[in-house]
């Protein structure tokens, strides 16, 4: 089973992994980079949701560059539009999340036929 990092606060990361696990995917938390950057490398992560800017020095890290992820943030700014801009893996949410947009995304990207090509916002 491909299993799904999250990478957020506390509670936003509680409500995501039971959506998903719900969904009937195999979810770890994380909530610090160093615990984010252990699950990758022990536990062969498919994908990972995290949090903008709460994530932003794991996101940064080389280890998490080749994973697809979506980021979430709670508006646009310069900094993440430059970042994604730059991003070969990854979509950025903006929140408030359209779950039901937010868990075809997922399952798109974890069932190989959702190619995420970066650069991408959704608002």
């Amino acid at each position: 089973m491909k299993k799904i990092l999250i990478f957020d606060e506390d509670g936003f990361c509680k409500i995501c992994s039971a959506m998903l696990n719900d969904e009937g995917y195999e979810t770890e938390l994380a909530f610090s980079s160093e615990e984010a950057e252990m699950c990758v490398a022990k536990n062969g992560i498919s994908l990972i949701v995290l949090s903008y800017p709460f994530a932003l020095p794991f996101l940064r890290a080389e280890l998490a560059q080749d994973i697809p992820t979506i980021i979430l943030s709670n508006n646009l700014s310069s900094d993440l539009i430059d970042m994604m801009k730059s991003s070969k893996n990854a979509v950025c949410l903006v929140k408030p999340l359209d779950y039901k947009r937010f868990k075809y995304i997922v399952k798109g990207v974890v069932s190989g036929y959702l190619n995420l090509t970066g650069g991408n916002i959704i608002a």
